[in-house]
């Protein structure tokens, strides 16, 4: 028996494309439809790498060159969710203004609530898009598959005292923490992780070489990337020689479950830390009295398995 397609809508601040700009979200949509067992339907866009705006653009010119021009592409939310508006999503009163919000929640509560069980959200932005889904209909918490998320940090740190949270959770931590307390079934793939699944110059030659067109530019923008990042962060060994895949691997996990290993946790969000802002806390549940387990974390990666999956797959597309 054929197991059905897994329906996937991607939310994501895609900027591949624009000079200076991370690259692994173009991958990630790039893997997203090339995975055989998934059905990319939708693709809506928010603030983040870059404006939304522009992401909605790049979104749009990067589906057309992967073949997909009839993946529909809805623009989200141009900035942070603003805290003063959130609301707890057990609170039955109206949702918040959503004035520079885009159509994107709208549109995540509608496909949700039309088909329950059956749709999966891969976020690989802030977490706006979705935290809007479910302040304007919290029965998305129990309409959808699951939300798959690359974000937070959960067994490391950033090290980065301007940044200390992980940049989707840092970028608004306040809608971080309306989707991890809504009680959607919510699989996180965060930062301590994604940064151990590389590509290296190697594998960009390897790309380079390829028939596809979109095989050719990953590999002509994974070696540019790799410089630009050699240059950006002199004092970052692990990124002299290789780029992160960060945003690929959530996407790759929706069918792939097993390329790493989960544990059940409980996390929350700092939202008003002097110091902190963004950071997640994961309780591992390992004292008497522990939290409810709001969540699934990855913790160990077989970076090899997939970073040969996503060279595989890129290298089939047209």
């Amino acid at each position: 028996m054929v197991e059905p397609l897994r329906r996937v809508v991607l939310d994501t601040d895609l900027a591949m494309g624009a000079p200076g700009s991370d690259i692994d979200d173009g991958f990630a949509l790039a893997l997203a439809v090339a995975a055989p067992s998934l059905e990319l339907e939708l693709v809506t866009t928010t603030h983040g790498n870059t404006d939304v705006v522009t992401a909605t653009r790049l979104a749009r010119e990067l589906l057309s060159l992967l073949g997909r021009p009839d993946v529909p592409v809805v623009r989200g939310a141009s900035g942070p969710l603003d805290p003063r508006n959130r609301r707890d999503h057990r609170d039955p009163a109206p949702p918040p203004d959503a004035g520079s919000t885009g159509h994107a929640a709208s549109e995540l509560v509608s496909r949700a609530l039309a088909a329950p069980g059956e749709l999966t959200i891969v976020a690989i932005g802030p977490l706006t898009n979705v935290a809007l889904a479910l302040l304007l209909e919290p029965r998305v918490a129990a309409a959808v598959r699951e939300i798959v998320v690359m974000g937070g940090v959960y067994l490391e740190q950033t090290n980065v005292a301007w940044m200390p949270g992980e940049f989707n959770f840092w970028s608004d931590p306040d809608a971080a923490e309306v989707v991890l307390r809504s009680g959607a079934p919510l699989r996180l793939v965060g930062l301590d992780v994604t940064r151990r699944v590389r590509l290296s110059r190697a594998d960009a030659s390897r790309l380079a070489a390829e028939e596809g067109a979109f095989a050719r530019l990953a590999g002509e923008a994974t070696d540019a990337w790799i410089t630009f990042q050699e240059q950006a962060k002199p004092g970052e060994e692990l990124d002299h020689g290789s780029c992160a895949l960060h945003d690929p691997l959530a996407v790759a996990v929706v069918d792939h479950p097993g390329l790493v290993t989960w544990r059940a946790a409980h996390v929350a969000v700092e939202t008003a830390g002097r110091v902190t802002r963004g950071v997640a806390v994961a309780d591992l549940l390992r004292w008497q009295d522990a939290p409810e387990p709001n969540c699934r974390i990855a913790v160990e990666v077989d970076a090899d398995a997939f970073r040969e999956l996503f060279l595989q797959r890129v290298a089939g597309l047209p």
